[in-house]
């Protein structure tokens, strides 16, 4: 009885192990369903799929090979949107895993840089962009991603000078039942934009997290709805591991800055799994986890990888050139 109850005590730690290639194109959107199905996309329009944790399947987009699809939501293992970034916007959609994929929203526009996006579970979406005159660009559907429309100006987030989000996981964003979550850097301070779904009336929170040229915050997670990580830097001083992370335990409002234990340098992703008792943060200089809401990391690889998920108890890790890992509890 003894040794089941130290059994059970036992933490469960993570593993991280390489795998084979699907396709050679940089990879850093990546969409988790469960711990059988996942998604992840890339550049030259690069779509790849798992049904069953193990095995990878190419599903890229035919009809053009010059996109660069930074980020994926994924509903199932048949349904799932993609978003391109870079001279325009471009979002595709299926329904039928992948083997068709439908233009639901286009802009030719060349100042028109998308980031990233979000769905909650009423299939309500959000995809953000650069700003054009100030505002932050948004798009927003309300049907799961079959079609988009873009946010009245009136409604955007105002931006400070140089301010913008980046197009790094797709993870700067997080869309929940009631509010909308956004990060971003570049200019005099990295700040977290937070507004109700409905009347996009923003409000402007202040982090500690590094900000200026190619600097900022990259991503976030909530484990629920007071407590959440950022994590970011700068992505050309990739091994500067000073204010990268930091944590609030209000929602969002405050965020206290964690300088020792910290991740190991410049992080573009950060993610929980499904229970919310792990978190994991990955970049070009390596991955680490957390057991204790974020306030301290371990390191779990030395290998870069560009972003990172967690179900219950499988995850993936991708990265440049296609480069894959199978992450275990």
């Amino acid at each position: 009885l003894l040794l089941f109850i130290a059994a059970c005590n036992q933490t469960i730690l993570p593993t991280l192990l390489p795998v084979e290639k699907t396709v050679e194109n940089h990879l850093r959107g990546l969409s988790q369903v469960n711990d059988a199905v996942a998604w992840a996309s890339g550049t030259k329009c690069s779509v790849i799929k798992t049904t069953n944790g193990i095995d990878w399947k190419d599903v890229s987009v035919k009809d053009t090979a010059s996109l660069d699809f930074r980020d994926i939501h994924a509903f199932n293992e048949n349904e799932a949107v993609v978003l391109s970034a870079g001279n325009g916007v471009a979002i595709y959609y299926t329904s039928d895993g992948g083997s068709n994929w439908k233009v639901v929203y286009s802009d030719t526009n060349a100042s028109v840089f998308c980031d990233g996006m979000d769905f909650n579970k009423q299939g309500i979406g959000f995809a953000f962009g650069d700003p054009i005159n100030g505002k932050m660009q948004l798009l927003k559907s309300v049907d799961f991603g079959k079609s988009w429309t873009a946010v009245d100006p009136e409604n955007q987030p105002e931006l400070l000078e140089n301010e913008a989000g980046f197009a790094a996981s797709g993870t700067g964003i997080i869309v929940s039942d009631e509010a909308i979550k956004i990060a971003t850097g570049g200019g005099a301070k990295s700040r977290i934009l937070v507004s109700q779904i409905e009347n996009l009336d923003w409000k402007y929170y202040d982090t500690p997290i590094a900000s200026g040229n190619g600097t900022g915050i990259f991503s976030m997670s909530f484990i629920d709805e007071l407590n959440g990580v950022i994590v970011g830097g700068n992505y050309v001083d990739s091994t500067n591991a000073t204010s990268n992370c930091a944590i609030t335990r209000d929602g969002g409002q405050t965020w206290t800055l964690i300088s020792n234990k910290n991740p190991r340098g410049y992080r573009s992703c950060v993610t929980a799994n499904s229970n919310r008792s792990l978190l994991l943060t990955s970049g070009r200089t390596g991955v680490e986890y957390s057991l204790d809401k974020g306030e301290s990391w371990i390191e779990l690889s030395q290998s870069g990888y560009y972003s990172i998920s967690m179900h219950e108890s499988v995850g993936w890790a991708v990265g440049r050139y296609g480069k894959m890992a199978k992450i275990e509890l």
